[in-house]
């Protein structure tokens, strides 16, 4: 068999080695690339992998200009947020006093069930609380004087003397009763701050009754008659007549904890008698010095309204007009100008 060759065996030979000298040089080109990261394209998927992985990590920073840019986006919805922020913890303290303000409603009427149709005093003589009328406080022991005077104590068993609503915050309530200590000094103790500050001032002079005003002596009532009801059975307009009210009241510097307390435990009216003026301001001031004179101790903290309580049960909200109608102060007032006049 005649064998053929197209190479003569030399020159195969230097093929040969030509070929090998060529694979060495290609093998160290690829080590040197290596060293250098100069990877060429592989076939291997891992391979491939690991340097797009590497690629995106390299080019993954942030510019200054794309900073700043994220930085005003962020800045945007922060500013966007706030106020719904706001209004949303607004709402939540509504909702809170008006549920307070139900409760206190179902309270008042029990007490008027449990006493044979007598509406709470508002604020009663200082004999009745001390004598007669015996106010105690949750761990049973008697308060007198102004502490059994304010409503908070005398209408606490029918809260089961859970606190809770009557204030915006657990917290201060819980502060109040921990750091005693605070303000004991200053001659004033638990019993006498949580009666003095609650959320809901209670319309006292024309629900109940005031001895503030003298309204339960033989010469007033000679003088103007009754002018506040003091039956269930009496009244003609539950539905409008105001019970408790959002209150406020000055800072007490006795008490650093309440700060400007948001709470007090009475509303006055805006008028009483035909030869006195206004009792309040002509317009409302957020931050009054002396919300007694600004308000009657009124707090209008719900975008311009106040939470209110009426005798007939039901909880609303009230602006500063409703609120200067004396026709939702006195069962007995006819018109928004009305005042007590001698009979």
């Amino acid at each position: 068999m005649t064998r053929i060759s197209f190479f003569k065996p030399g020159r195969l030979r230097a093929l040969v080695e030509t070929v090998k000298a060529h694979s060495h040089s290609a093998r160290a080109r690829s080590f040197a690339n290596a060293a250098e990261g100069n990877l060429a394209p592989s076939r291997c998927p891992i391979m491939r992998a690991t340097r797009a992985l590497k690629s995106i990590s390299a080019s993954a920073g942030f510019t200054l200009v794309e900073l700043l840019v994220v930085i005003f986006v962020v800045g945007v919805l922060i500013a966007l947020l706030l106020p719904s922020l706001g209004k949303a913890r607004t709402l939540a303290k509504q909702t809170r006093e008006q549920a307070a303000a139900a409760q206190m409603m179902v309270a008042f009427i029990a007490y008027a069930d449990d006493n044979k149709g007598l509406i709470l005093p508002g604020y009663p003589k200082r004999e009745w609380v001390n004598g007669p009328m015996p106010v105690f406080n949750g761990d049973g022991a008697r308060l007198l004087n102004e502490d059994a005077q304010r409503y908070p104590f005398r209408l606490a068993p029918y809260l089961n003397y859970n606190f809770r609503g009557l204030y915006q915050s657990d917290r201060l309530l819980a502060d109040l009763r921990e750091k005693e200590s605070e303000y004991l000094p200053s001659g004033i103790n638990y019993d006498y701050v949580v009666s003095l500050y609650p959320s809901l001032g209670l319309n006292a002079v024309f629900v109940g009754g005031s001895d503030r005003l003298l309204m339960f002596d033989r010469l007033f009532q000679n003088t103007f008659g009754r002018v506040h009801v003091a039956r269930l059975d009496q009244v003609v307009r539950a539905s409008s007549l105001l019970t408790f009210v959002s209150a406020r009241a000055q800072e007490q510097p006795a008490v650093p904890i309440l700060g400007k307390p948001e709470g007090f435990f009475r509303v006055d009216p805006p008028r009483f008698a035909s030869n006195t003026a206004n009792l309040w301001d002509n317009n409302y001031e957020t931050n009054a010095a002396l919300p007694g004179i600004n308000s009657g101790f009124i707090s209008l903290r719900y975008n311009g309204k106040a939470v209110c309580g009426y005798l007939d049960g039901h909880v609303g909200l009230l602006g500063w007009s409703g609120l200067n109608d004396m026709r939702n102060w006195a069962d007995q007032a006819d018109s928004a100008g009305w005042t007590v006049r001698p009979r």
